[in-house]
């Protein structure tokens, strides 16, 4: 029985060791921005070591909607691309993978057209609703109101997230009186994020999309 019990545990010792999982794929994170009022993009994309995290080196460089990215050495081998642009729903990220093959990463980036409330003007005392032109949020978005003082005095971001499915979102009383009564600019943001599999790599991403401005009066 003892021979039997060894021959087991070498048998099981040989299975890890044949099962023994691969190591983690490196991982490249990309973020694009959309500025719809400057018709403008940023990309950005860094690529990490899959154990360390640490920043490497991304073999032959990346492209950015079939344009090279700029390595920025200040801030290690992050690289970068920034050029006027309209807005594309989908964007690519290209690279040579080891195979000396073309590796792509299509991301999808949101957009909202044009937004309104449903009232003229909004009250410190009373919910509002804010609807837009374009798709609902998906579970991993959120959507940013970026509040400014007409005379430049405050900024106020406030982050919001909706279950409603529809592209509407209720603004409780409460959070507009906390910015109180007065002429306000109001831009918003269309926040994505999350992740993605790539047969060279494991990918992480963020996407953005800010809006037009437009004046807001509060009473």
């Amino acid at each position: 029985m003892k021979h039997i019990f060894f021959s087991i545990l070498s048998f099981l010792a040989f299975l890890q060791c044949k099962e023994a999982p691969a190591p983690p794929k490196h991982i490249l994170q990309c973020y694009v921005r959309f500025d719809a009022p400057a018709r403008n993009v940023k990309a950005e994309a860094t690529l990490r070591d899959g154990i360390s995290k640490q920043i490497i080196d991304i073999p032959g460089g990346i492209k950015f909607q079939a344009t090279a990215m700029k390595p920025l050495p200040v801030q290690g081998i992050t690289y970068s691309l920034e050029f006027p642009a309209a807005y594309t729903k989908t964007v690519d990220f290209e690279w040579t993978n080891a195979a000396q093959k073309r590796g792509l990463f299509q991301l999808e980036t949101p957009a909202i057209d044009s937004f309104f409330f449903d009232t003229k003007e909004l009250s410190t005392s009373t919910s509002a609703y804010l609807q837009w032109l374009g798709t609902p949020l998906s579970p991993a978005e959120t959507l940013v109101f970026m509040w400014e003082r007409a005379d430049g005095s405050a900024t106020v971001p406030m982050e919001v997230s909706t279950t409603l499915g529809k592209p509407l979102i209720e603004i409780p009383a409460a959070k507009i009186g906390q910015l109180g009564a007065g002429d306000w600019n109001l831009y918003l943001v269309r926040k994505r994020a999350g992740k993605a599999d790539n047969p060279d790599f494991a990918i992480e991403y963020a996407a953005e999309y800010y809006t037009k401005t437009q004046k807001v009066k509060i009473k």
